[in-house]
């Protein structure tokens, strides 16, 4: 199956949803002040993120219908969790119920197939079987990992282009891993992504006309979350998490660096700070355009790294 289709629709979808979103976006009070933390000036259209969701969803149900039962979880779920987010942008919400509300549509991604069922056991030769069957722990590690995921490339998202660019270049190595494989559906799903997140970008890379906001970021975390896990799945057994980490490698080192920090200093996890690894690139004194292409090419050497991997 070649991805190149819904790539190209959903990046043509996506350069036309951002735009009118763009001009609704005030009337909507989807406006982002700059505060102390914030890398623009002015006040600028945010909840872009609904022109990523739109080509996204559109593409996806134009060139994948009838959708199976695990997309149509995904579609339930991430509606809810646009609405959910659209409400925060706008008017702010105490970070509990966000939580709730990841864990809630992560639960709902299991309950409708999107399962880690077996992991590769890296010890295996010395200790244990080559495959370790997950059980009654596979769907915790399956919630923890979409919301960890979720809330990795909402934390990306603090630089002009980041998220949106780091996102894509993930989903287009999903959608040629499942191409190849003959996994139709992830394949139409992940190119679908990869061309909504980039034809955002067109509007979104420094200086940004618009924000995707939590609307975008962690419709993008949430869907590569879900894709990764039955692309792992169906793809190879063998390579059911190296690829997914190797991926999605940048985000979750980001992540995991900036809770450790935060725990270390005696910090709440989710109180935001200059502690991410493109604040510290900045205050180094990289530019922004620097730091984001920067952290590109990382997402790419990754990315190339997890395709050699498994195509060996």
């Amino acid at each position: 199956m070649n991805p190149g289709a819904p790539f190209a629709i959903a990046l043509v979808l996506a350069l036309i949803f951002t735009p009118l979103w763009r001009r609704l976006a005030p009337a909507c009070g989807a406006i982002d002040c700059p505060v102390g933390r914030s890398s623009h000036k002015e006040p600028t259209p945010t909840c872009g993120g609904f022109g990523i969701y739109l080509a996204f969803w559109v593409t996806t149900l134009l060139l994948a219908s009838p959708l199976p039962r695990f997309m149509i979880g995904m579609l339930i779920g991430s509606a809810i969790l646009a609405l959910v987010c659209f409400i925060d942008d706008t008017r702010g919400l105490h970070p509990a119920p966000r939580f709730a509300v990841q864990g809630a549509v992560a639960t709902l991604a299991y309950v409708m197939g999107v399962q880690v069922v077996q992991i590769t056991n890296p010890l295996a030769g010395l200790v244990g079987p080559h495959y370790i069957f997950m059980g009654w722990l596979s769907a915790p590690v399956t919630i923890l990992w979409i919301v960890f995921i979720i809330n990795a490339v909402n934390w990306l998202d603090g630089l002009d282009g980041l998220a949106a660019g780091v996102s894509g270049i993930a989903a287009i190595t999903l959608a040629t891993v499942a191409a190849v494989g003959g996994q139709v559906v992830i394949a139409i799903a992940a190119a679908a992504l990869a061309g909504g997140a980039l034809g955002f970008l067109r509007y979104n890379f420094s200086p940004a006309r618009i924000f995707m906001g939590d609307v975008g970021a962690m419709f993008l975390g949430y869907t590569l979350a879900c894709l990764s896990i039955v692309g792992a799945v169906k793809v190879s057994m063998g390579l059911m998490i190296l690829v997914p980490l190797l991926v999605l490698g940048l985000p979750i080192y980001d992540s995991t660096s900036t809770i450790l920090k935060r725990a270390m200093a005696g910090r709440p996890i989710y109180r935001p700070d200059r502690t991410h690894l493109h604040h510290r690139l900045l205050d180094n004194g990289l530019s922004t355009r620097e730091t984001v292409l920067l952290m590109y090419g990382i997402t790419g050497f990754l990315c190339v790294i997890a395709l050699g991997v498994w195509i060996r």
